[in-house]
């Protein structure tokens, strides 16, 4: 596995959306993750699309930030939206669409998180960590 460090500047568009999710699996598959790309992929998605419909819903031409960091076992995935509304999970009735990707979340990672946002006054950090096993070398 190798570490690394990336952020990218994602706008506030389906189509945006879908490209930084295509690069961030390819990033994964070939830093040697591949075991947990889908998984992280999808949370990540789950972010974005809450970061594009809430957290720059009030600003024309809104965007936010994408960051991964992997390395020490662990990867973690920061989304920053202009937003200083955290998200808040709530119980979906069986015939809505929306309202079940935070339970996802939570599921599926080993931790998760919201920060205000230390660019300025405005903004949040919604944040996700897998704990990922190392495969030690036998010596």
């Amino acid at each position: 596995m190798r570490d690394f460090q990336v952020a990218m500047v994602v706008p506030a568009r389906a189509d945006a959306v879908a490209g930084a999710r295509r690069q961030l699996a390819g990033l994964l598959r070939s830093s040697g993750l591949a075991e947990c790309a889908d998984t992280v992929v999808l949370v990540a998605q789950e972010l974005m699309v809450n970061a594009m419909v809430h957290g720059c819903a009030s600003r024309p031409e809104g965007r936010f930030v994408l960051s991964a960091i992997h390395g020490r076992g662990c990867l973690r995935v920061e989304v920053e939206d202009p937003s200083i509304e955290g998200p808040r999970p709530r119980v979906a009735t069986a015939d809505e669409e929306a309202g079940r990707g935070l339970h996802l979340l939570d599921a599926l990672v080993t931790r998760w998180g919201t920060d205000l946002s230390l660019l300025g006054a405005n903004g949040k950090t919604v944040w996700f960590e897998l704990d990922l096993v190392v495969e030690e070398v036998a010596s």
